[in-house]
């Protein structure tokens, strides 16, 4: 049983890292059910629980606040989709952690695991060494969306958390398990290959976080052998003491590299944390938070709030239109409020505490030293990395961060029981697998139809056969079939652009063009529904329906979307469209006498107020290049009426 548990939870962070390191859930699904497989084969190791020191009952009683509060916060977020992703999220973390306490230090289970992230870590190597001669190698996927290598993941930011993780966990099995030859040349292996893949995906962040890690094991390993009053404590004493001069002498001249390979000549480490973008974010973050600093906005929240908070005169014309802060934290206290983010920070700060307590009280001659420490060290160093990660990035927005930020939590929590205790005690593994049951039953259902969404959507998305391009009308009828069995505002408004560029295809019959246009206008419909705060969808409706003559609709439409979209002009440009709307729509009433004259000078005179509004809220580069001959046009037709001695009248 151990090692169908630690090959399912090996297949869970493969699946992971392979198909899930993107913010989209349905993409999770083949990893949330090997999870769940491997969560519920480890309840035969839960006879260990029975002899864990107070310390970590203490940490999960804090764990358990924060998930719990986390989880309420999700049943009533406004938009449900981001609902079910956060909710995933939290219940990978906890999954994880469960199944990190309960598999034994020595056993086979962890073993395998190891091995696995050795395996990845070699297999992100490569590939992203491929990647550098080869920018556009995204296997398995088609394509990704950065130029930076990034390995099997499609943002380097997640190839350098996930192999930070990796080089801290093996590093301590490396030092302190005292595994076999052939198993420790591979932890060997799978350091060196995780550090090579953090310094190639050129992330600053990865790179800082990557020198804590390494400096909190140096450092563990100190009070270790202090612990263990080894002879060599002295001289792991002075490697921890120098451990961060080394680390800072290491991390500038690679941050400066970084700097430059980004096109940042002569960067100086002001520079570095003078990155305006995150900066604008988090202090939009805060500004958010203080609308309801207790409870939070609800799941993502920051991505909708962001536009009334944006301020231009203050932060420039280009927002960073992200939906995520690029500081977990921060993340947390816009959406679940500064309660939430106490809880979460009390949790985590609880289990470090309890972790070293526990590590330092270990008593080497009832408990057998070497494994145990292995993963305490390792995931405590871990647990340091990808949290100081999570400061410059949202890598527990994806289901990989989830899974081994859990699995950290989950091996750094105090370990008191011997490496060869009671691997099956059927009463504590039934009750073990009843109180799991719930995590293990929503894990796989959730996984199961997210899989069969993901199956659906493969071909249309994701891989090499280009249906959204080739075949259009069966790729709308994969989203179709997908869309029933993971519904989400997302897959509706990737569904209503399939159907627009369908009929937007040259040589298309008018007829076939009307009936894709209508079908975009649906799909909008339902994003919209389904997502009200979001202008992207009311947005595209209201451009598709202007297509369609359906102009009442589309004015209602447009009008939603500027409201929506706040002073982020730049992303949107709802004011524009909706100008240029009103322009062709009047224009063509006049032309044609479906309107009067009074009421097409109405029209564009709003239409000339509109790019009015929207001139000092969108950059120069994007304005030159549109609105001056609209705006000339407007124009020119307006003065015709003034001296014609028009006057405006509202549109019937």
């Amino acid at each position: 049983m151990r090692w169908i548990s630690g090959g399912c939870f090996a297949a869970a962070l493969a699946l992971a890292v392979s198909l899930g390191g993107q913010t989209i859930d349905y993409t999770w699904g083949p990893a949330l059910l090997a999870l769940a497989a491997a969560l519920l084969t480890a309840c035969g190791g839960a006879s260990a629980l029975r002899e864990r020191g107070k310390g970590t009952w203490i940490a999960l009683a804090f764990l358990f606040l924060a998930w719990g509060w986390i989880l309420w916060r999700c049943w009533g977020s406004p938009v449900r989709d981001f609902a079910r992703s956060d909710a995933l999220l939290a219940g990978g973390t906890m999954a994880a952690c469960f199944w990190g306490l309960l598999v034994s230090p020595k056993g086979a289970a962890v073993r395998l695991v190891m091995i696995a992230l050795t395996l990845l870590g070699l297999a992100d190597l490569g590939i992203g060494l491929h990647q550098l001669r080869d920018p556009g190698f995204a296997w398995p996927f088609a394509s990704r969306p950065q130029v930076f290598p990034s390995g099997l993941f499609g943002h380097y930011n997640h190839l350098a958390d996930f192999s930070l993780v990796s080089a801290a966990l093996l590093a301590a099995r490396f030092f302190f398990a005292g595994d076999s030859l052939p198993e420790r040349i591979s932890h060997a292996l799978g350091v060196l290959a995780a550090v090579a893949c953090v310094f190639m995906s050129g992330s600053r962040g990865g790179m800082i976080s990557l020198c804590v890690a390494a400096v909190v094991l140096i450092a563990l390993s100190a009070l270790v052998a202090w612990r263990d009053k080894s002879k060599r404590r002295g001289l792991i004493g002075i490697a921890a003491l120098a451990m961060p001069v080394i680390a800072i002498i290491i991390a500038v001249p690679v941050l400066n590299r970084f700097q430059e390979r980004r096109g940042i000549e002569n960067g100086t480490l002001d520079q570095f944390a003078d990155n305006r973008s995150r900066l604008t974010s988090y202090g939009m973050a805060v500004d958010i938070s203080a609308n309801h600093p207790l409870a939070g906005g609800g799941s993502r929240s920051f991505g909708w709030q962001k536009y009334a908070a944006w301020k231009p005169q203050e932060t420039g014309l280009i927002p960073s239109n992200d939906d995520f802060v690029h500081n977990e934290l921060l993340q947390v206290a816009t959406d679940y409020g500064w309660g939430g983010a106490l809880l979460v920070s009390g949790a985590l700060l609880a289990t470090i505490l309890c972790s070293v307590a526990g590590l330092l009280s270990i008593d080497p001659a009832r408990v057998p030293r070497g494994s145990c420490d292995a993963l305490m060290c390792g995931g405590l160093a871990a647990m340091a990395g990808t949290l100081v990660h999570s400061n410059f990035s949202f890598v527990t927005h994806t289901i990989p961060g989830a899974i081994y930020l859990g699995l950290a939590i989950g091996f750094a929590l105090p370990r008191r029981a011997g490496e060869g205790y009671e691997w099956f005690s059927f009463r504590a593994t039934s009750l073990a697998a009843v109180l799991l049951l719930p995590l293990v039953a929503l894990s796989g259902y959730a996984g199961y139809r997210g899989s069969m969404a993901y199956r659906e959507l493969w071909p249309v998305m994701y891989g090499k056969e280009r249906l959204r391009r080739f075949a259009p009308g069966l790729a709308a009828e994969r989203m179709r079939n997908a869309l029933e069995v993971w519904p989400g505002s997302e897959l509706s408004g990737g569904a209503g652009h399939l159907a627009r560029e369908a009929a937007l295809r040259k040589g298309l019959p008018a007829d076939e063009s009307k009936d894709w246009f209508s079908r975009a206008a649906d799909l909008y419909a339902d994003a919209c529904q389904r997502n009200p705060f979001d202008p992207e969808w009311p947005l595209n409706r209201a451009n598709v329906l202007s297509s369609l003559g359906r102009n009442n609709e589309a004015d209602r439409a447009y009008e939603d979307a500027i409201r929506l979209q706040g002073g982020m002009e730049g992303s949107f440009r709802a004011r524009y469209y909706f100008a240029r709307h009103l322009f062709n729509r009047w224009y063509q009433a006049w032309t044609t006498k479906q309107g009067t004259p009074g009421q097409a000078l109405a029209g564009l005179l709003r239409a000339r107020d509109l790019l009015k509004e929207a001139a000092p809220l969108t950059e120069f580069h994007v304005r030159v290049r549109e609105e001056p001959a609209l705006l000339k046009g407007v124009e020119d037709i307006i003065t015709f009426f003034e001296e014609a001695r028009v006057t405006p009248e509202p549109a019937r």
